[in-house]
C-alpha cells in the first residue's frame, strides 16, 4: 500500500484484472472469425509488395545449365584456336628451320664444287716467290702462297682460258696493251682478250700477242701486262718446277667440275631436294641463275640431260599473279614458251614453275620440295 500512494498517479491495476483483460482478448479472438495477425520483422509492411515479391518467378534449371554449356564452349573454341595457333608457328618456325639447314647444306657443297676441282693450281713466281691471288674487286696481285686459299686456285678451261675458282670469273685484259693491268672477268668463250698461251722457259703471254703475265709493280704487286720477257715474267705451278701449262687441257670442259656444258651455256642438275626460294639462292650462291630456257634447242638439252623427274626453273609469277617472268626480270618469248596443255593451272597456290622429262612446263606450290638447274656463262 506504501508503494501505491507514492504512484497516485498511476492507476493502480490488479494482477487478478490484468490478466483476466488478457485473457478475454485472447478468448474472443479465438472465438471470432476474425483473427489478428501479427507483423512479421522480416516481410514487407506493404501487403501489395509483399505479395508481388513472393510471386517472381525463378529461371528454369535448363536455362541455367545451357548458360553454363555456353560458356564453356566458348573457353573450348578459345583453347583450341590458341592450340592451333601455336601448332601453327611452330611448324612455320620448324619449315624456316629446315629450309635454313637445306640452303646451308647447299652453300658448303657449291663451296666443294667451286674449289675443289681437278687440275686446280697456284700460279708461282719464283723469281719473287709469291703467288697469284684473285681479290673481291676482281684484280689480281702477288701475295705470299696459300695452297688452303681458295682465291689462289685457278684452272684451265678450253680454249686457252684461265678460270679463278673462287669467283668462278676468267683471267682477262680490257685492252691488248703494255702494262695494262690483268683482271677478272666473266669468262666470254669468244673474247680474244681471256685467251692465254704459253711461251718458253715459263712465259705466258695473251695469246697472239707479245705481251706476257707480268709480276708488275713491286709496291703494289699488280700483275700486269708486260713487253718484258725477264724472269718478272716467268711462271711455274707452285710446288714444282712446271711451266703453267704443263697443267693445260685442250680438250677441257669450258664449265667447273660438276656442270654441263652446251651452247655457250654451263649447266648444274642438284642433287638435293628444297624450295623453290632454296633453289634460287643456291642459283645465286653460285654466281649462275635458276633455269631460263630461251630456246627450243635448250629444252630440248635440259629435258635430255635431268636425272630428276621434274625441276625447278626460275619462271615465277609470285610478284604478279598471272605475269610470268624470269628471275632476271625478263619475261618468256612467246615462241619459247612449253607450258603442258591446260597449264599453267594453280592460280595463287601454284606460283612457281617446273621443268619435267616429258618436255613440258607445270606450275607448282613454292614451298614444294624439288630438285633444280642452274646455268651460268662459262
Amino acid at each position: 500500500m506504501a508503494c501505491m500512494a507514492t504512484y497516485s498517479n498511476v492507476d493502480s491495476i490488479q494482477p487478478e484484472q490484468d490478466d483476466l483483460w488478457g485473457l478475454e482478448a485472447r478468448g474472443k479472438a479465438a472465438g471470432s472469425d476474425v483473427y489478428i495477425e501479427e507483423e512479421s520483422q522480416y516481410e514487407a509492411v506493404n501487403p501489395a509488395v509483399a505479395a508481388r515479391s513472393k510471386q517472381l518467378p525463378q529461371a528454369p534449371e535448363w536455362e541455367w545449365r545451357w548458360g553454363q554449356w555456353r560458356i564453356l564452349v566458348t573457353m573450348t573454341v578459345l583453347g583450341v584456336s590458341v592450340l592451333l595457333n601455336l601448332l601453327l608457328l611452330t611448324l612455320g618456325i620448324v619449315q624456316y628451320m629446315e629450309m635454313t639447314s637445306t640452303l646451308e647444306k647447299m652453300q658448303v657443297k657449291n663451296q666443294l664444287l667451286q674449289h675443289v676441282a681437278s687440275g686446280s693450281f697456284l700460279i708461282y713466281s719464283e723469281a719473287h716467290q709469291r703467288c697469284v691471288n684473285g681479290a673481291a674487286n676482281r684484280s689480281l696481285t702477288a701475295v705470299p702462297c696459300d695452297p688452303g686459299a681458295p682465291s689462289q686456285l685457278f684452272q684451265w678451261l678450253s680454249r686457252g682460258q684461265l678460270l679463278h675458282m673462287a669467283s668462278q670469273q676468267c683471267v682477262a685484259v680490257p685492252r691488248n696493251q703494255n702494262r695494262v693491268s690483268v683482271c677478272l672477268e666473266p669468262c666470254e668463250a669468244h673474247t680474244k682478250l681471256q685467251h692465254w698461251e704459253c711461251r718458253n722457259n715459263g712465259l705466258l703471254a695473251l695469246a697472239g700477242e707479245n705481251l706476257y703475265f707480268n709480276y708488275g709493280n713491286s709496291v703494289k704487286h699488280v700483275v700486269m701486262l708486260y713487253t718484258g720477257a725477264g724472269p718478272w715474267s716467268r711462271w711455274v705451278v707452285y710446288g714444282s718446277h712446271e711451266d703453267l701449262c704443263s697443267r693445260f687441257c685442250p680438250v677441257c670442259a669450258p664449265c667447273p667440275w660438276g656442270w654441263t656444258f652446251f651452247q655457250d651455256k654451263c649447266y648444274f642438275h642438284s642433287s638435293s631436294l628444297g624450295t623453290w626460294d632454296v633453289a634460287n639462292q643456291s642459283c645465286t650462291s653460285l654466281g649462275s641463275l635458276l633455269l631460263q630456257v630461251t630456246s627450243s634447242a635448250e629444252q630440248a638439252h635440259v629435258m635430255a640431260s635431268m636425272e630428276a623427274p621434274d625441276s625447278w626453273m626460275g619462271l615465277t609469277d609470285q610478284a604478279l599473279e598471272g605475269t610470268w617472268m624470269w628471275v632476271d626480270g625478263t619475261h618468256p618469248a612467246a615462241n619459247a614458251s612449253y607450258w603442258q596443255t591446260g597449264e599453267p593451272n594453280g592460280g595463287r597456290k601454284e606460283n612457281c614453275v617446273l621443268a619435267r622429262q616429258d618436255g613440258h612446263w607445270y606450275d607448282a606450290p613454292c614451298t614444294a620440295q624439288h630438285h633444280w638447274v642452274c646455268e651460268r656463262k662459262p
